[in-house]
């Protein structure tokens, strides 16, 4: 490269990349890191350490770390210098990171945020409990991404946010009438000559729990209950 004024343009790197990095979704250590709590720190902290997490950057700790305060033990979190109780001791709020003192502590992702999975069950999820498999892996890759979801009453299970229908109220009804018919087939192809009376016994405990998720979306499409929900977390599947 040439030395003479007006010519020490930097050039770009030799490769380029073409697409960014995407974690591997069977992977546990991706998992992990994915689900690391990003709190208690201000903004600039908050960016390193998702630019860690989203590029595969992020270490989380196997030990736990000595607070540089009360000089205890007490560190669960990977890159903080200071552990939770020092941070908001005395009623002043302290980056964990940096140990800088804050007015507000800069908002983590939902995914990020430890108090997602503390906050009350959602109703909303009772219903969806309720549906076919197919459709509740749909509310759930909704909810991985960040999407808060909603029961509209002529709608059906919508996005809080931009009103997008997720499941039709039409599928939600249907359903169940499905549910209906496909226990009764199976409890007609699974009889026995020798187990007549446990047969009987298990039909009704399937006409039972249909009942049951029946009335449980009757009370949606009703109306009756329009509690404030909260969706951020994702609960376990029923195996």
């Amino acid at each position: 490269m040439s030395l003479r004024p007006g010519n020490n343009k930097k050039k770009g790197q030799k490769h380029q990349n073409t697409y960014t990095y995407h974690h591997n979704k069977g992977s546990l250590v991706s998992r992990k890191i994915l689900s690391s709590p990003l709190d208690l720190l201000c903004e600039r902290c908050l960016e390193i350490l998702s630019w860690k997490v989203k590029y595969n950057k992020y270490h989380p700790l196997k030990n736990p770390a000595k607070c540089n305060q009360c000089l205890g033990k007490n560190v669960y979190k990977a890159y903080r210098t200071i552990c939770d109780s020092c941070a908001t001791k005395d009623g002043k709020k302290r980056c964990t990171k940096c140990g800088e003192e804050v007015e507000n502590y800069a908002k983590p992702d939902v995914r990020n945020n430890p108090e997602a999975g503390i906050k009350k069950k959602s109703p909303v999820m009772e219903l969806v409990k309720t549906l076919k498999k197919k459709y509740q892996k749909t509310v759930y890759r909704k909810i991985n991404t960040g999407v808060r979801i909603d029961y509209d009453e002529e709608k059906g299970i919508i996005d809080e946010e931009t009103k997008e229908v997720i499941i039709p109220l039409e599928k939600i009804i249907k359903s169940d009438d499905d549910d209906e018919d496909n226990g009764e087939d199976e409890n007609e192809n699974d009889i026995d000559e020798n187990d007549n009376d446990n047969e009987e016994e298990d039909k009704k405990e399937e006409k039972n729990g249909i009942k049951d998720n029946k009335e449980i979306k009757k009370e949606f499409i009703n109306g009756q209950e329009g509690e404030d929900i909260d969706t951020s977390s994702k609960p376990e599947e029923n195996e």
